[in-house]
């Protein structure tokens, strides 16, 4: 089985095992779904939602707080989104290490569909990630050095989070920003301190659908909403927004990297117009399993076993590290989720199903119109990489897209005695599209220094164009 793990896009079609696109398929629930066995009480979940219907949000707060055996200071548990069917979502929240009282708040959604945002936390850009033993290891370069981290496991049924019934299951973009809003509004009614610092939406691969759906939500829902929740952007990784304008620039990118040949790319091009084309007939499922198909032949053709960076052959082994810390009791025990199974995401990806090739792109404008936005891609990400982003962008219908267009692009570098380039960066207002340097899908795991001076320029309005 392989040790693949996150994160995008669909479950392979039978025709090409050498790719498997959503890798917590291979690693979870099937090794350790539970609590390991070793005489240490993993605890009872924590659910938070009675505390504050009683009112007693302070008692919320301290019940909260993850137990010593973290060794950075946070909170988790579960709030509920949906009572009647048992809908659940838990929570990781860590405060900024400087000035938590002032610095913004990130969340953080991981792709999939049905990829867990821990993944996110100990791969990527969390306070710790996880040896090969399972243990904890202080990272040295972290978002959570400036800012507040809030990992979400998102949609419900997606790690530990989880409903009592198939219907509780999102089958649309509507009903995950639906949940997540009620999950939001909750968690800032319990770190009510929180709710009036800066807030950024933030997340990677089919988070590419979710962050533009609950940011459009917040932005319809702020004006009257009891529990307002102060957002000034989104920023996105390689997010698989529009798959209609994306697919048919795919097979000439592989083309171009050299690693399908002429013939390859003519039938792969082919394929992305016909998914183009299932789109716009309303085939979800049919373009679905077209696009499965077709990276599988791309991977059986270039032998490459993952399409996160096309620089390595297998995926990175730390990838796989963090389901053993997961698994201990006593890290259960810490973050309040007893013996939970951790789900592997398959079903939220069945009932995401037609969503899966939809668009946001609408939504997408919206925020673009009215708040700071950050569309970056890896240099070395093949999965959504940065030509389907462009070729997206050329379409966006938001009150910029001419000057974005005309744009030039910047050259980024992270200091002015740095000799390396950073990235490229093009700017019209308060949107940012950025392309970071020897980096792939998972970016912050593979370029933290680069990936957290990005994310600091854009939350702090840092130009990209100064060392």
């Amino acid at each position: 089985m392989k040790s693949t793990v996150l994160e995008v896009l669909v479950i392979m079609a039978s025709v090409a095992p050498a790719i498997q696109i959503n890798p917590f398929r291979s690693m979870f629930p099937k090794h350790y779904p539970y609590a390991l066995n070793n005489g240490v009480d993993p605890g009872q979940p924590l659910m938070l939602t009675p505390y504050i219907e009683r009112g007693d949000t302070e008692k919320a707060r301290l019940v909260s707080a993850t137990g010593s055996y973290i060794p950075q200071p946070g909170h988790s548990g579960f709030l509920t989104v949906n009572k009647t069917i048992n809908s659940n979502m838990f929570f990781w929240f860590f405060p900024a290490q400087v000035n938590p009282e002032t610095a913004p708040v990130l969340v953080w959604l991981q792709g999939g569909p049905g990829g867990s945002s821990l993944f996110g936390l100990f791969v990527e850009n969390g306070p710790f990630s996880v040896d090969q033993h399972g243990n904890l290891v202080r990272r040295n370069i972290t978002w959570n050095s400036r800012y507040s981290m809030l990992y979400i496991d998102n949609p419900v049924g997606t790690g530990f989070s989880f409903t009592g019934e198939d219907s509780g299951y999102a089958n649309n973009e509507e009903d995950v920003a639906r949940d997540l809003y009620s999950c939001l509004t909750q968690f800032f009614q319990i770190f009510s301190s929180y709710q009036s610092n800066d807030f950024y939406i933030t997340g990677e691969s089919y988070a590419g659908k979710y962050v533009p759906a609950i940011s459009y939500k917040i932005h319809m829902e702020n004006p009257t909403a009891k529990v307002k929740i102060n957002l000034k952007g989104m920023a996105i990784g390689d997010g698989l927004s529009d798959p209609e304008t994306m697919m048919p620039v795919y097979g000439k990118y592989l083309f171009y990297l050299g690693l399908i040949d002429e013939n390859q790319e003519e039938y792969m091009t082919a394929r992305g117009e016909d998914m183009a084309a299932y789109i716009r007939e309303g085939r979800y499922q049919d373009a679905r399993q077209l696009f499965g198909t077709t990276l599988g032949l791309a991977g059986k053709e270039s032998g490459l076993h993952q399409f996160y960076n096309y620089l390595i052959t297998n995926d990175p082994k730390d990838f796989s590290y963090y389901p053993l810390f997961l698994a201990r009791p006593e890290t259960r025990n810490a973050i309040h989720v007893g013996n939970l199974t951790f789900h592997d995401g398959s079903e939220v990806s069945m009932h995401l199903g037609d969503d899966f090739m939809m668009s946001v792109k609408p939504w997408l404008a919206t925020i673009m119109d009215n708040y700071k936005v950050m569309l970056y891609n890896g240099q070395l990400d093949i999965v959504v990489a940065n030509p389907l982003t462009e070729a997206m962008l050329q379409t966006v219908e938001w009150r910029g897209l001419q000057a974005y267009k005309a744009a030039n692009r910047t050259v980024w570098k992270v200091n002015a005695s740095d000799d390396e380039v950073a990235g490229y960066v093009r700017q019209v207002d308060n949107f940012y599209q950025v392309v970071v340097r020897d980096g792939g899908h998972i970016l912050p795991h593979d370029q933290p220094r680069r990936s957290l001076d990005m994310i600091q320029r854009f939350v702090e309005n840092i130009p990209f164009s100064k060392p």
